[in-house]
Order: C-alpha cells, then sequence, then structure tokens
C-alpha cells in the first residue's frame, strides 16, 4: 500500500478520482471515468444530486407540485453523443421529449409567431407577416448554419488541445462554407440589438431577446449568440420526462452500475495539497478524502481557485486573472419562478388564433415586444425593474408530464434573464417588484396564472447563490462574452480542464464550451483526464 492509501484509509474514503460537485457535469464525467475502470468518488454539499438540474417538490406549500430549481430546456443535448455513450435512454431510465415548434412568441393581440426545428417552416410562418423578412430569415438561418457546422466540433473538444479528428471535420465545414465566411463574420461581429435589428418584424425582433437572454444588447461581437437557433434547428429543442432531475437521476444509476460512488451532505471546505500538487478534499466537519490521482472541480472556478485551492499554490499573475473572471459585468440578471396551481392553465385567446393543432401548453413561451426587452435591459442597467412588461420566458412543465402535479393541477416555470444584478432598493423588495410584474404580464396571456395560484417560489441572485453555492449567483459561472469563450474560459491558463496546479482538472459551467445543460464540461473534462492517466 502506498503512502498517499495508507493516507486514504486513516483519514477517510479514498478514490483515484474525487469530483467535486453533483451537477450533471460532475456525474457525467463521473460515468466516463468509473466505465474507464476508474475508482470514482462525486461528493455533493447538497442533500441531494442534480445541482441546477434538480427537481424537487414545492414544499411545503404545495409538496406534490414538482419544480424544476434551475434549467429546464436542454437546447444541446442532442447535439452531444453522452446518451448513447452512456446509454441513458436505452438502460438508465432517461426519456427525452422534444418540442415542436420549441418556442412561440404571442402578441397582445392574439397573434403569434412559432419557431419550428426547420427553419423553412418557420419561415412559412413569418411569410404571414412579412414576405420580405421571410427571405432574411432563410438566409439568416442558412448563414448560421454554417457557422453550427465550423463550430460544433470544437465544442465537443479540448479548447486548448482540440484532437485531431475535431480539427478535420471544423475545416472540411470551413471549406464547405467558404463562400459563406463573409456572411458569418457579419453575424457575429455586430451587436445583438443591431443583429436583431436585421428584421422589421416585431414577433421576431421580441423573441430573439427572450431566446438569448444571456447576452448583453448593446456591446460588440454578440450577434454570435444566435447560434442557439441554428443549433435548434440542428439538434431539437429536448427536455426530460420527470422534470430535469430525471437527467442526474440516470446518471446516478449509470455511475452506480459501473462501481462508482457518490457522498451528499459533504461540502468541501478546501482543497489538501501536498508535494506541490492537489491531494484531495477536506470537508466542512473536517473529513479529509484522499485523491489517489487527480481531483476535479465542476464549481464555478472563481469560486475555486480563489476559495477552495491555497492561495500559495498559485502565482500572483494567476490569481490576478482569476480575480478579474468576470461573473456580474452584464448589466443585467437571471431570476427563476416557479408556480404551483389548482387546475389547468390555458391559452385560450393565440390558441384560437392559431387555428391549427398546436397547442400551446407544451412549447416555451414568450410575449414581450422588441421595445419593451430594451426598456427592460436599460432599466436593469440603472439598477430597477421595469415598469412596463418585464420580459420572461415561461413553459408548463405539466404539459409535457402531467405526473409532475396532482390530476388536473399544473407547474409552470418562469425565468427572466433581464432583471437587476445590482438593484438600487434591495434584495427584498426588488424580488417582491420582479414577482409581481411577471404575475402581471403572464395574467395577460395565461388564463389563470393568478385564480388557480397556489404557491410560487422566486429565486433572484443572493437565492441562486445560496442554493447553488455560485459566486454573484451567476448560472452560466462566468458572464457570457465570446471574448471568455474557447481558450479563455474562465480566464487564460486554465481553460484546457487540466489546470497549472498538478492534479487539479476544472469542469462544469465554468469551462469550455457552455454552460446549460448538454453535459460537454463534463464529457470533454472527464475525455482529458483519461488521456493524461494513460
Amino acid at each position: 500500500m502506498t503512502p498517499m492509501q495508507q493516507a486514504s484509509e486513516k483519514k477517510g474514503v479514498g478514490a483515484d478520482v474525487i469530483i467535486v460537485g453533483g451537477g450533471h457535469n460532475g456525474l457525467v464525467a463521473a460515468c466516463y471515468l468509473a466505465r474507464a475502470g476508474v475508482d470514482v468518488l462525486v461528493v455533493e454539499a447538497y442533500e441531494k444530486l442534480g445541482g441546477m438540474t434538480s427537481t424537487s417538490p414545492m414544499v411545503p406549500e404545495a409538496p406534490e407540485h414538482m419544480i424544476n430549481d434551475g434549467s429546464i430546456q436542454a437546447s444541446l443535448w442532442n447535439s452531444t453523443t453522452i446518451d448513447a455513450d452512456l446509454e441513458l435512454s436505452a438502460k438508465y431510465g432517461l426519456r427525452p421529449v422534444f418540442t415542436d415548434p420549441f418556442h412561440v412568441h404571442l402578441a397582445p393581440g392574439g397573434e403569434s409567431l412559432a419557431f419550428w426545428r426547420d427553419y423553412r417552416k418557420t419561415a412559412e410562418e413569418i411569410r404571414y407577416f412579412s414576405p420580405k423578412d421571410a427571405e432574411i430569415w432563410l438566409k439568416y438561418c442558412h448563414t448560421i448554419e454554417k457557422a453550427v457546422a465550423i463550430g460544433l466540433p470544437f465544442m465537443s473538444t479540448s479548447a486548448v488541445k482540440p484532437e485531431f479528428k475535431n480539427l478535420m471535420q471544423a475545416l472540411g465545414a470551413t471549406f464547405r462554407a467558404f463562400g459563406q465566411l463573409g456572411n458569418i463574420a457579419r453575424w457575429m461581429v455586430p451587436s445583438f440589438a443591431e443583429a436583431v435589428e436585421t428584421f422589421e418584424l416585431d414577433l421576431i425582433r421580441g423573441a430573439f431577446t427572450q431566446l438569448v437572454p444571456f447576452q448583453n444588447y448593446r456591446s460588440d461581437l454578440g450577434g454570435w449568440s444566435t447560434i442557439y437557433f441554428g443549433l435548434i434547428h440542428r439538434h431539437g429543442a429536448c427536455l426530460f420526462e420527470g422534470g430535469t432531475g430525471s437527467l442526474p437521476l440516470a446518471l446516478m444509476r449509470c455511475l452506480e452500475a459501473a462501481g462508482g460512488r457518490v457522498r451528499a451532505n459533504a461540502p468541501v471546505e478546501t482543497l489538501t495539497v501536498g508535494g506541490g500538487r492537489v491531494t484531495g478534499v477536506r470537508l466542512r466537519d473536517g473529513e479529509e478524502l484522499v485523491a489517489r490521482k487527480a481531483v476535479m472541480t465542476t464549481l464555478n472556478a472563481k469560486r475555486v481557485l480563489r476559495e477552495l485551492l491555497p492561495p500559495e499554490m498559485l502565482t500572483e499573475e494567476q490569481h490576478r486573472r482569476v480575480r478579474h473572471i468576470p461573473t456580474l459585468e452584464r448589466g443585467m440578471a437571471d431570476y427563476n419562478i416557479n408556480f404551483a396551481f389548482k387546475g389547468k392553465l390555458s391559452l385560450p385567446r393565440h390558441q384560437k388564433w392559431r387555428k391549427d393543432d398546436i397547442d400551446l401548453r407544451r412549447p416555451c413561451v414568450t410575449w414581450n415586444t422588441y421595445q419593451e426587452a430594451l426598456d427592460a435591459y436599460e432599466a436593469a442597467n440603472r439598477g430597477e425593474v421595469s415598469t412596463t412588461t418585464m420580459p420572461g420566458l415561461a413553459q408548463i412543465t405539466t404539459a409535457i408530464d402531467p405526473t409532475m402535479a396532482p390530476p388536473g393541477h399544473d407547474t409552470l416555470w418562469y425565468w427572466s434573464g433581464v432583471g437587476p444584478s445590482k438593484p438600487r432598493e434591495g434584495w427584498d423588495k426588488t424580488r417582491e417588484q420582479l414577482t409581481q410584474r411577471a404575475v402581471k404580464d403572464m395574467s395577460l396571456y395565461y388564463e389563470g396564472i393568478e385564480d388557480l395560484q397556489i404557491a410560487h417560489r422566486t429565486q433572484v441572485l443572493p437565492d441562486l447563490a445560496k442554493r447553488f453555492h455560485a459566486i454573484d449567483g451567476n448560472v452560466f459561472h462566468v458572464d457570457t462574452f465570446i471574448t471568455r469563450m474557447g481558450p479563455l474560459k474562465p480566464a487564460m491558463g486554465f481553460a484546457g480542464y487540466k489546470t497549472p496546479v498538478p492534479g487539479l482538472y476544472l469542469s462544469g459551467g465554468s469551462t469550455h464550451p457552455v454552460a446549460g445543460i448538454c453535459g460537454l464540461p463534463g464529457q470533454n473534462a472527464a475525455r482529458t483526464l483519461l488521456r493524461n492517466l494513460r
């Protein structure tokens, strides 16, 4: 037995690799490692696993109503090989549901515009309102389609040391898109607002501002964020039966079958070091867990490198880079509200106008005008809540899976990305203002929002920070600037999953390629670690 293994026996359960953070990225990484024969242990601070992909009862007010604690739509899930690699649907009970149309934008008069997986079908809806915008849409989506083909191979590998096959795939896609490269540049360079104003139809402009709510509206190089549409058109928008928490449950089954282990209610106080490398973790209760080969964290990288890692493990230059990882610089912030209802919500005016077989209870729905989105953005930058409409997106989760509430009841998930990040009037008052604004806005579109409501749960930045251990309540871990993508995410020198600190690996939403429900950071980090172990 080696000295490190002896230390493990004395101080706690040891493992080849300890993964800190039991969200879906941590569990994805753990599954890949365990199935490759690595002894892996996942430690999670909360009493249940899943992190931002958890589904829980709304207690104590409505314990039979299941709500999604954080994320809901796995927009990139089908762009990965994770489901097939880990046999999550085939063997471990994961049931993806693809909605089409994936999004519907509502107008006050009852009209609506549906966004379909086939962008040509969306163009026909647009043509009803504006033949000119329909043609612009087709050209716009064709450009994004080419950009996705170039970018997707880079998403599935390390941003610092990409695999040869991924480079060849991207190079081939670039060659095939050679005639579109100028259009791709013109699509990426302008601000988000400038890109949106390519269209005249407010139904498109308004929808864009909420379907891509993570992007600063006025900064240059914001147009790239509409790549979201290209990814949806290529792979579809996915949710999971049983709520988002079905994903970590399936991953847990996979991990246990492969021999991996999990400890919940195990908050990590610090990373332990010895001999110039990270050797394990110390829990808040003082117990030490020894990692024989590596520690991988999926927590916010800024927190890991500033709070959990002993400061002497980084140089002053590295400390400076870490201090300046942006987590509260977008000028606006996310907040979430979950609702429980004692009946079924409906959208009668808009359902009647459609005159087709779309059930408007199923897709994600938005309703703001473009100007209302700009007004909310400007208000957020002033630290205020918009006094007109507070743009957001809503989904009736029980329309996808009725078992998430008692028979005949509904739950609804609402999210906005344009709340204030530094409210002038404090968080308690701002939380109430945001809730009142959201309910008032939705009552213009949903019948039953006020009359049928049993309870609601609002999460603003301090709530998100507490629930998910997220610095500044940032659900993306790092602000979504394009300058923080790829080899600069989360900071120069820390982007390759393997850090400059021996024995320490980073994964999760702080790392390449993106946050959200996709599992790619976990998959990429696990592959990097396995290559290094070999």
